[in-house]
């Protein structure tokens, strides 16, 4: 694979020499949005991890009251001691809790009150997690399936290999058996000639999955955002997540951030997990390209580093895109 970086520093945690740390906190955040059906499945497995200080925080954004209520029944029954409200009453806990905090496997379910996408969203359960010491996040989704127990241990070796790693990412299953990870990002004419990806075996459209034989963990230039660690310091010092985008485009955001700040992704493939992602109607297809299109139009303007003329001939294609989609979405229920 182009562009491989082959890592082999091993070490947990920042410490001055890298050295394995058993103080090292990490925090999973799972966003969820009436996602009850798969907590009951992915919250079990990330209890379950073992050789890591870890904790739990599930943030929901805005589900229903049904959903609510069924995941608040649950995670009573599965997990008595998981502190649960909004924002401002968890922090009012860990503040007069300290020495709870420190409790292993400990659950958090953060209440939040309205759908602000999926940084916004993450970046509540981030600042939580900060605020608890972690060193770093998993930002997982709920359909993640780990069945691993040393996952998360794993991947933090991974991450904290070498002061540089800003975020780690392992091999990623879906449910068809394909890999998910690692990715590359599009080619400025990949975007232009956007139909591409409507016609993609008559244009000869390639994957975005790179392929990958090595066996030991490599910097690649971006990765699925279902699944990863994010260094905290590096989070701190980029203002965490970029929330100026509701859905889509986060990953390659993220990937150009990191690249920024003089980081590295790490792709770690003895590492696993399954995503169990079902894709389905998820409501106006038309209406999702548009949201899209306007996520992509704010990546390109602000991260990509294409110059004037690059930028106005994707702004007039993604406009022609708009267009079709507007249309397309005026038919679409």
């Amino acid at each position: 694979m182009s562009n491989a970086i082959l890592i082999s520093k091993v070490g947990v945690c920042d410490t001055a020499d890298n050295t394995i740390d058993s103080k090292c906190r990490i925090a999973s955040v799972v966003l969820t949005h009436n996602s009850d059906a798969d907590i009951v499945i992915s919250l079990p497995q990330l209890r379950a991890q073992k050789s890591i200080d870890h904790s739990v925080i599930i943030v929901d954004n805005a589900s229903t009251l049904a959903c609510l209520q069924r995941m608040q029944t649950w995670l009573r029954h599965e997990c008595p001691d998981a502190v649960i409200g909004t924002i401002s009453e968890l922090e009012s806990w860990i503040r007069a809790n300290p020495a709870q905090v420190q409790v292993n496997r400990r659950v958090y379910l953060v209440l939040n009150p309205e759908n602000r996408g999926y940084s916004a969203g993450n970046n509540v359960g981030i600042r939580l997690a900060e605020r608890m010491g972690a060193g770093a996040v998993l930002i997982a989704n709920p359909d993640m399936r780990i069945d691993n127990p040393h996952y998360i241990a794993d991947l933090t070796q991974a991450l904290f290999a070498d002061e540089k790693n800003y975020i780690a990412a392992s091999r990623i299953i879906g449910i068809d058996g394909k890999s998910q990870n690692p990715l590359r990002e599009s080619t400025f004419w990949e975007e232009f000639t956007w139909p591409r990806s409507y016609f993609g075996k008559l244009f000869g459209g390639g994957s975005y999955v790179l392929s990958s034989p090595e066996k030991e963990p490599i910097c690649v230039p971006k990765v699925s955002g279902c699944c990863l660690m994010l260094r905290m310091s590096f989070l701190k010092a980029t203002d965490y997540l970029d929330e100026n985008v509701f859905l889509y485009c986060e990953e390659p955001i993220l990937s150009a951030r990191s690249r920024m700040s003089g980081g590295r992704i790490i792709y770690a493939p003895k590492i696993t997990a399954i995503h169990a992602h079902v894709r389905g109607e998820k409501g106006n297809t038309g209406k999702r390209m548009l949201l899209f299109i306007k996520s992509r139009k704010y990546y390109l303007e602000n991260y990509s580093g294409y110059n004037w003329l690059q930028l106005q001939l994707l702004s007039l294609s993604y406009g022609f895109l708009a267009l079709l989609n507007r249309v397309r979405g005026a038919f679409d229920k």
